[in-house]
């Protein structure tokens, strides 16, 4: 009998003498790998890094999206900006505007390129409200804003969005909107009708009219009558001027001076009014004339009608003469005009003439006489006539300036200006160049600064209450005489005010 050996493996069997694993053995091995929890991150990982990559090249594009955009802007900010610096109302503004944005922008390497320009005369009232044709304009002297669009850029992105139906590229655009104004400080709150305006000029050409007189040195020996326009209700003209609302400070109302006339006689009659006026537009105010006449003569050592006790408040040029004369040579505060044909020189005093087109001639006695009613004059003027008389006793008698002679080819400013050198030469009146009533003087004080007004072609009726009048410029006049007896000033215009003048800050900004 033979006896089986058994051994410890319970779950093995003999079948057909070769043994077998249990099934148990195989149940064994699931549950253990099931329980095995090494490496069980992987499936999470494998899924999340694909999620993972794709927000990061997702933000990738984004961030280079964003920059191209950024870049974009800036570009068309800086175009804009620089077209804008242009857009002094001037004839040659938007040609000088194109030149500024081809210069920076329209290169065939340049990195911005520009696919639209428009020149605007006005905004929407709010932001949002989109750009309308009716705020086009193509006339130089009326564009006040520039439009700059520039071309779109597209950029392929990294991220495959084509497979989620996206586009694989992104386009990015831009477009910016600024404006010019020119702001003017330490300004006289008054204007003057464009004296180089003549009837049928159209807006332009009247801007342009007065730009070649600003750059043309005989254009600037013609004189100018100004009349006021208190009177007046409409059909304002070459050399009439009137008052303005300051765009900031105000009208020195509690100032030493006339108890009437709301501060204009005051502000008039200041060196350094504290009023500022803009280029696009100004809001006319009605003012009385004489007060605002008084306010100017201060600038020529007369003190009436409320300046009497203001001396030290408005002093006077350190150049007076005028041709005045008063009585036994005293009292110069009481002087008057020498003369019944003044500011026409007489044997006594002579104040700067007039131009000859200005003169009537009597015909039965042949005597000179004023013609009131001549706006502009033709530039041609007796310096050797005025030299004799103002400077008949002195050490100026016998040096006029070059081109001081019958038929000047000088102007009185330059005289003006000479003959500060001679100021104490004497007339036969025995009157001097020195301000004898207030002592005390200041250089260049009858040079007025005024804003220029295209009355006969403005877009706004001109009148005693118009209001956002556009000024054609500003500009700097030369006083000849005062008003004396309820004649005209005369002045002759000095040229525009210049950007590098310390009266003007032009102002560039973005609006869009």
């Amino acid at each position: 009998m033979s006896i089986s050996a058994t051994t410890s493996n319970t779950n093995a069997v003999c079948v057909d003498g070769a043994p077998t694993r249990r099934p148990g053995k195989i149940v064994q091995s699931i549950e253990a790998l099931w329980a095995d929890t090494n490496g069980i991150i992987l499936p999470y990982v494998t899924v999340m890094l694909v999620v993972i990559i794709g927000v990061s090249v997702l933000a990738l594009d984004g961030a280079r999206f964003m920059y191209l955009q950024t870049q974009l802007q800036n570009g068309a900010d800086a175009l804009a900006f620089a077209a804008a610096a242009e857009l002094d109302r001037m004839p040659t503004a938007i040609e000088r505007a194109s030149n500024a944005i081809s210069k920076f922008g329209g290169g065939a390497n340049s990195n911005v390129r520009v696919a639209e320009i428009k020149f605007l005369s006005s905004l929407p009232a709010r932001d949002s409200d989109p750009i309308l044709p009716t705020h086009l304009t193509s006339d130089p002297t009326r564009a006040g804003f520039v439009e700059v669009t520039v071309a779109p850029i597209t950029m392929p992105t990294i991220l495959p969005a084509s497979i989620f139906g996206g586009s694989n590229a992104l386009t990015a655009g831009a477009k910016a909107v600024a404006g010019f104004d020119q702001v003017v400080c330490n300004f006289t709150p008054i204007y003057i009708c464009n004296p180089f305006e003549t009837p049928g000029m159209s807006y332009a050409e009247a801007t342009q009219a007065l730009v070649n007189a600003s750059n043309d040195p005989a254009g600037q020996h013609k004189l100018i009558r100004l009349a006021g326009t208190q009177t007046m209700i409409r059909n304002f003209g070459p050399g009439n001027f009137g008052y303005l609302v300051p765009t900031t400070g105000s009208l020195p109302i509690e100032a030493c001076g006339p108890p009437t006339g709301g501060g204009i006689g005051q502000a008039i009659a200041a060196s350094r009014p504290t009023t500022c006026l803009k280029l696009s537009g100004v809001d006319i105010q009605p003012a009385n004339d004489k007060i605002a006449m008084d306010g100017l003569n201060t600038r020529f050592d007369i003190y009436l009608n409320g300046f009497q006790s203001c001396k030290d408040n408005y002093v006077a040029d350190v150049n007076v003469r005028k041709g005045y004369v008063t009585v036994g040579n005293v009292n110069w505060c009481n002087a008057k005009p020498s003369g019944r044909n003044w500011p026409i020189a007489d044997a006594i005093a002579a104040a700067l003439p007039v131009d000859q087109n200005m003169i009537l001639i009597n015909a039965d006695n042949g005597a000179q006489q004023l013609d009131p009613t001549v706006a502009l004059g033709n530039g041609t003027w007796n310096c050797a006539d005025y030299w004799s008389v103002a400077h008949s006793t002195g050490p100026g008698e016998d040096l006029p300036p070059e081109g001081c002679i019958a038929t000047a080819t000088i102007s009185r400013f330059s005289v003006y200006q000479y003959e500060m050198n001679y100021i104490t030469d004497r007339s036969p009146g025995a009157e001097i160049g020195d301000p004898q009533c207030n002592p005390l003087g200041i250089k260049y004080r009858r040079v007025l600064n005024t804003a220029i007004i295209n009355c006969g072609s403005s877009p706004e009726v001109i009148s005693n209450n118009a209001r956002d009048v556009p000024v054609a410029g500003f500009g700097k006049f030369f006083l000849t005489v005062p008003a004396a007896s309820g004649a005209s000033l005369y002045a002759e215009f000095l040229g525009l005010i210049k950007p590098t003048d310390n009266l003007n800050h032009d102002k560039v900004q973005l609006y869009r």
